[in-house]
């Protein structure tokens, strides 16, 4: 049986036309596999669109104003203590200080916005601030704070939205046969609470990642499954680029252990685009090679 080609989208895609989203990371697809030597995919392909479900979810809690943020996510009695005093004063607008005068430092000149994804991207193309941030995710509350500052669908989901969202890609999803998961930034903490089902589990015969925020802490430690920590244990790959911003925490083998090979590629002016993550020969050609395997049943 031919293996079935799922593709898990990730944040932003709101009022989208699935459609073309889906062409857009068969295009990604189809230039990796031509440069892994590859034959196009064969098999059936399905991209579960959950956009504007994600949406109006957000969109009816900022009607509230309830808060859209990490608060009610349970607190960690494992996670370090601030390692300096003068941490726990203000740690909003000290982490807010830290940013700002790190991207002084890569020869950026901040603004007003709280939100402006690419602007800290650039920030983090100078190692020396990516590894900082990565530090200040492992002694602080950074991580929260940053996902609720700049990854805010990703705390929805996290926080009010998992249930609906889970539900509706469940629905779309093949019931039978081998899978090859496939999955971009949101979409991976998607896919890590879908695997969750033993089931989808047995029959996933690759799970790939790309820009995957599963290398920050307040995420795994909030995914839909009561072991936060514990890989799934299907083949994994996952692959990154360093100035990704939503990318942090990787190469994630570190944390969650094999089976997981991380991939480090360059995606150029766009680190988080999908189209550019598929296009890399040693990201495409695990997925074509995965498809044409008999997989698990």
């Amino acid at each position: 049986m031919n293996a079935t080609l799922v593709l898990v989208h990730g944040r932003k895609q709101e009022w989208k036309d699935p459609v073309e989203l889906r062409r857009t990371w068969q295009a990604g697809l189809a230039a990796g596999l031509v440069k892994a030597g590859l034959p196009p995919v064969d098999g059936p392909v399905v991209f579960p669109y959950f956009g504007n479900v994600l949406r109006r979810i957000t969109d009816t809690l900022a009607q509230s104003n309830a808060a859209i943020d990490l608060e009610t996510l349970p607190s960690d009695p494992d996670r370090p203590g601030p390692l300096h005093p003068w941490l726990g004063s203000d740690i909003g607008v000290m982490e807010r200080r830290m940013l700002e005068d790190m991207a002084v430092g890569a020869g950026w000149a901040p603004g007003n916005s709280d939100d402006d994804l690419e602007r800290l991207s650039d920030v983090l193309s100078w190692s020396v601030a990516r590894d900082a941030l990565d530090w200040l995710g492992r002694t602080t509350s950074f991580d929260q704070a940053f996902i609720a500052a700049h990854l805010r669908d990703v705390a929805v989901y996290l926080t009010r939205a998992r249930a609906q969202v889970l539900s509706h890609v469940r629905e779309q999803l093949p019931s039978d046969g081998p899978v090859v998961l496939v999955s971009h930034s949101l979409g991976t903490v998607v896919a890590r609470d879908l695997l969750g089902d033993p089931g989808l589990r047995a029959r996933t015969g690759l799970w790939v990642t790309a820009g995957s925020p599963l290398g920050i802490d307040a995420v795994r430690k909030n995914l839909g499954h009561p072991t936060y920590a514990d890989n799934p244990g299907v083949e994994w790959l996952s692959a990154y680029d360093v100035n990704d911003i939503v990318a942090l925490g990787h190469p994630l083998r570190r944390t969650w252990g094999p089976p997981l090979k991380d991939v480090e590629v360059e995606n150029g002016e766009a680190p988080h685009s999908i189209e550019r993550y598929l296009a890399h020969p040693e990201v495409a050609g695990p997925i074509g090679a995965a498809l044409a395997a008999k997989g698990p049943v």
